[in-house]
C-alpha cells in the first residue's frame, strides 16, 4: 500500500509505456525492400544462368529478359514495403503486434509460394519461381518482426501523478507547525503529582 507524499503527488511506481520509433520501422523496411529485391535478381541469376530454368515472373509470363527481371524485383520491394507498412499499423493499434504480423506474413508467404502452380507453366519453372518466393517471404517475415522488437522501446513517466490531499490532511509535520512532542505522562493521561518525602 502506499501513501500520497508530503509535495502533494502520488508516489506509486507506474508500469513503463511502450512507446514505436518510426524512424527506425521504417528505415527496417526500406533495407528489407532492398534485401528482396536482391533475393529476386540472385535467384532469377542462378536459376537461368547456372541450372538453365526460366523463372515465372507474377503476372505468368517467363523471367527471361532483364525487364521481367526488373519488374519481379520491383515488386518483390513492393510486398517488403506493404509489409513494413502493415507492421507499423499493428504496432501502434493492436496489443500484439507481433503474433499478429507473423500470422498474416505467413499466410503471405504460402500464398505466394503456391502461386505459380496457378499458371500453366513448365513444373521445373513452377518449383524454381515457388523456391524464389519462399525466400522471399521468409526473409520479410523474419527481417521485420526483428525490426518490431527492436523498434519499441519501454518509457517510464517522467512526471509524478498528482494526488489530491484529503480535507483536513496537513503534509507539514509537528516541528513545522511549531509543535511540541507530547510528554510521555501527557500521551499517558496522567496527571503530574508532586509527592512529598512521607506520602
Amino acid at each position: 500500500m502506499s501513501y500520497p507524499s508530503h509535495d502533494g503527488y502520488d508516489r506509486r511506481p507506474r508500469s513503463a509505456r511502450p512507446t514505436v520509433k518510426p524512424a527506425r520501422v521504417w528505415g527496417g523496411g526500406v533495407a528489407a525492400a532492398v534485401v528482396a529485391a536482391l533475393i529476386v535478381v540472385v535467384g532469377v541469376m542462378i536459376s537461368k544462368r547456372i541450372l538453365g530454368i526460366r523463372v515465372l515472373t507474377p503476372d505468368g509470363a517467363s523471367a527471361y529478359g532483364s525487364a521481367a527481371t526488373t519488374g519481379y524485383a520491383i515488386s518483390a520491394a513492393a510486398a517488403a514495403l506493404v509489409a513494413t507498412l502493415l507492421l507499423y499499423i499493428l504496432m501502434v493499434s493492436t496489443p500484439e503486434p507481433a503474433k499478429f504480423f507473423g500470422w498474416i506474413a505467413g499466410l503471405f508467404t504460402v500464398l505466394i509460394t503456391i502461386l505459380p502452380f496457378m499458371h500453366s507453366a513448365d513444373l521445373i519453372e513452377q518449383i524454381a519461381t515457388a523456391a524464389i518466393n519462399l525466400i522471399i517471404g521468409i526473409a520479410i517475415l523474419s527481417l521485420l518482426a526483428s525490426i518490431g522488437r527492436t523498434a519499441l522501446e519501454e518509457v517510464p513517466d517522467p512526471q509524478p501523478y498528482p494526488y489530491e490531499q484529503p480535507g483536513g490532511y496537513d503534509a507539514r509535520g509537528y516541528e513545522q507547525r511549531g509543535y511540541e512532542r507530547p510528554r510521555e505522562h501527557e500521551q499517558r493521561g496522567y496527571q503530574r503529582r508532586d509527592y512529598g518525602p512521607y506520602d
